[in-house]
Formats: structure tokens, sequence, C-alpha cells
């Protein structure tokens, strides 16, 4: 989530609760801030992400390239066993079931 401070933050809100128990940030629809951390007004904007790919672009080329990849494996491995099934099967007939 843009802008969650939840898994960088350590603390007890799920469990605590604000306002007596009632609710917390993240149940009623926000995500954390991170505000009971240290130096929590100094840490820059709420809703500033924590981390960026260092290149999206690069990542999900590599990752089509590998799909592509895997894609014509498995076709060739379904080819292969549906020629073996094909070859391997018998034809009966209308005569062998009346034997």
């Amino acid at each position: 989530m843009l802008g969650c401070k939840g898994p960088v933050t350590h603390n007890a809100c799920a469990t605590v609760k604000w306002n007596g128990g009632t609710s917390w940030p993240v149940e009623s629809g926000h995500g954390c801030l991170g505000c009971s951390e240290p130096d929590f007004w100094d840490a820059g904007g709420f809703y500033k992400a924590l981390s960026v790919p260092a290149d999206p672009l690069k990542i999900g080329a590599a990752a089509a390239v590998v799909g592509a990849g895997a894609g014509v494996a498995v076709s060739f491995a379904n080819r292969a066993k549906k020629g073996a099934a094909k070859s391997a099967h018998e034809t009966t007939t209308l005569a062998d079931l009346e034997k």
C-alpha cells in the first residue's frame, strides 16, 4: 500500500487500538502512518512509498520472457504427451465388442 509504514513500524496498535480500544487507522481503512515511531514528525511525508523497484520495466520484461519460455516448454511437453497417447491408442470396433 502506498504510504503504509506498517511493515517497518514496531508497535502494538492492532492489539491495543486507540480511543479506549475502539479502532486504529488500518482497521478504519487507512494505511499505517507510523505515528508511534521515533522521529515520526521528521520522517517525511505520510504518502511517500517506502521503496520503489530498481527498474520496473526491466523486471517486467524479464518476467515476460520467462513466462513465454515456460509456456513454450509446457506446450512442447503436452504435444509430446498427446502424441504418445495417440500412438498407444488401440481402435476398438463394434465387431470386437460383439465377440
